[in-house]
C-alpha cells in the first residue's frame, strides 16, 4: 500500500517528495480515505513501488507550502499525480480552514478538488460556493447505491450520489468521472451514471478505462477487447447527453484535431462549434494535433477557426479573452514540440540517430507523428516498451520502470545484432525530477549497463 511519510521533522526524502508535489501546484493534505475502491491504483502494486502515505497535515505544515504554489495556475487538491498517495480531502478535519487560508493567500486562483462525494453534504457545498472559484472533480463511478457499494465499498453512497444535485443547486461547477467496470456492475449502470452526471450539470464526464496489474484479483480482470467495447459504448451515448463525454485513455488512431465535445453555454458552443468538427487552422495557422489546436485556441483572444464538418468547410470565431477557456474538449494526443525536442537532443549530443523508447499506448501516435513531422533526415528507431513490471493490462509511459527499459534495450540489441545506437531517448513522464522511476531506480543505470548515453525528454 505504501510507506508512511513522517511530515513532522520530516527527513530529507519526505521533504523532497512533498516539495515535488507542491512544485506541480498539487497540495497534498492526507492519504486517509473513507472508501475501498476495487480499482484503486495502490491496491495491487508490485513490491518495490515507492508510493508514500501521509497523515492529515497540520495547518502550520500546509501554510509552509503556500509560498511554493503558483497563483497563476489552478491549485490541485486530492489528485494523485505524484508518489504521494492522495486520500479523500474531505476526511481532513481542518479542510475548511485550509481552504479559507488558501483563499486568503490566493484570492483569485482557481482551486480544483477531487472527491468521491461521500462526505460532500449541503454545508460543505455551501462552503465551496462561498469560497468561490472552486471546481469539483466528482469521482462518482456509479449513480446507484448498489453500484457504489460494489465498486467502492461506500457506506454513504446515497450522499455521494446526491452531492451532484447539491453542486448543481448551489452553482458549484463540477466535472464527473467514472471508472468503467461494466464486467462488474453492468453496461446499464455505466450508461445511467453518465446520464445522471450530465443531467446534474456536470461540465464534462470522463470515463476511465480500467487498468489492473498482474496482482489484481481474478474477478477484476477482463478480456482485452473491453477497452474498445467501452469506447464504442460511450460514443453511442454522446447523442443522449449534453455534457461532453470522453474516454481516458482515448485510444486515438489519428492526429487530426477533432473536437470531442463542447461544454454547454461556453464560448465555443455560442460560436457554433460541434462535436466531431475538425479544426484545420487557428487565426490562419494550420494546426496538426489536438494538443497544438487546444493550446493555440486557449492562448488567443477571440480566435478565428477554420473547421471541417462532415467534409464541408466552415469558419467560426470564438469570442473569448486570451487565456480564457473556449469550452472545446479535445482528447490529449501529442504535442508537436516533442518532435522539436527530439531534434534538439540529437544536435546536443552531435549524433545522427537515436533509439526512441515509448509506451504501448503512445507508440502508434508517436509513430504517426514521426512519419508526418520528422524532417531532419536523421535516423530515429522507435521501440515500444512493455510494462513488464506491473504487467496485467498496464500500458502507459508513466508506469514504465528502468527494468522495463532494460528489457526493451536488451531485446533490441539482441535482435539487431549490430552497432549500438548512439543515443537512447526516454519518456520524461516515467521519471521524477531526479531521474528516478516509480521504484526509485535512476535512468543512469541504463547508461552504466549498456554503455549508451541516455536522455530523458
Amino acid at each position: 500500500m505504501g510507506e508512511y511519510l513522517e511530515t513532522k521533522n520530516a527527513p530529507d526524502a519526505a521533504q523532497r517528495i512533498l516539495f515535488e508535489s507542491v512544485a506541480a501546484n498539487t497540495l497534498p493534505l492526507t492519504s486517509s480515505c473513507n472508501v475501498h475502491c476495487v480499482f484503486c491504483s495502490h491496491r495491487n502494486n508490485p513490491p518495490g513501488v515507492k508510493a508514500y502515505r501521509i497523515p492529515p497535515r497540520s495547518l502550520e505544515d500546509v501554510k509552509k507550502d503556500l509560498c511554493a504554489l503558483d497563483p497563476a495556475k489552478p491549485i490541485i487538491i486530492g489528485e494523485s499525480a505524484t508518489k504521494i498517495i492522495e486520500g479523500e480531502p474531505f476526511t481532513h478535519p481542518a479542510l475548511a480552514e485550509i481552504l479559507q487560508m488558501l483563499r486568503l493567500h490566493f484570492p483569485r486562483t482557481p482551486v480544483q478538488i477531487t472527491t468521491n462525494g461521500s462526505l460532500l453534504d449541503e454545508k460543505k457545498v455551501k462552503m465551496l460556493k462561498k469560497l468561490g472559484n472552486v471546481v469539483v472533480y466528482l469521482s462518482l463511478n456509479s449513480a446507484g447505491v448498489k453500484g457504489r457499494m460494489a465498486l467502492m465499498a461506500d457506506q454513504q453512497g446515497l450522499q455521494a450520489i446526491q452531492s451532484a444535485v447539491l453542486l448543481q443547486r448551489y452553482g458549484v461547477p463540477f466535472h464527473g468521472s467514472v471508472v468503467a467496470l461494466p464486467h462488474l456492475v453492468g453496461w446499464k449502470d455505466l450508461a445511467e451514471t453518465v446520464k445522471y452526471l450530465s443531467a446534474c450539470g456536470a461540465e464534462t464526464v470522463r470515463v476511465f478505462l480500467p487498468g489492473f496489474s498482474s496482482l489484481a484479483a481474478p474477478g477484476l480482470k477482463f478480456k482485452p477487447s473491453l477497452w474498445k467495447e467501452i469506447k464504442m459504448f460511450i460514443k453511442s451515448l454522446r447523442g443522449e447527453v449534453r455534457a461532453p463525454v470522453t474516454c481516458e485513455p482515448p485510444l486515438l488512431e489519428r492526429l487530426e484535431p477533432e473536437v470531442a465535445g463542447v461544454i454547454a453555454a461556453s464560448p465555443a458552443e455560442l460560436a457554433g462549434v460541434r462535436t466531431g468538427d475538425i479544426i484545420e487552422t487557428v487565426n490562419g495557422s494550420r494546426v496538426h494535433t489536438r494538443v497544438q489546436a487546444f493550446r493555440q485556441i486557449t492562448r488567443n483572444g477571440s480566435p478565428l477557426l477554420e473547421l471541417r464538418r462532415e467534409g464541408q468547410p466552415l469558419t467560426v470565431q470564438v469570442q473569448k479573452e486570451p487565456g480564457q477557456r473556449s469550452g472545446m474538449v479535445l482528447d490529449y494526443d501529442l504535442d508537436p514540440a516533442l518532435i522539436d525536442d527530439l531534434g534538439r537532443a540529437l544536435r546536443r549530443h552531435r549524433v545522427e540517430g537515436a533509439l526512441v523508447l515509448t509506451s504501448e499506448l503512445a507508440g502508434p501516435l508517436l509513430d504517426l507523428a514521426l512519419r508526418q513531422f520528422w524532417k531532419e533526415g536523421r535516423l530515429l528507431e522507435l521501440v515500444v516498451v512493455k510494462n513488464l513490471f506491473f504487467a496485467g493490462n498496464i500500458c502507459v509511459a508513466g508506469l514504465l520502470t528502468v527494468s522495463d527499459f532494460e528489457a526493451a534495450v536488451a531485446a533490441f540489441l539482441e535482435r539487431k545484432s549490430r552497432q549500438k545506437p548512439p543515443l537512447v531517448l526516454l519518456p520524461g513522464v516515467a521519471f521524477d525530477s531526479r531521474g528516478m522511476d516509480i521504484t526509485g531506480r535512476s535512468y543512469l543505470e541504463l547508461e552504466e549497463r549498456f554503455g549508451l548515453p541516455c536522455e530523458v525528454l
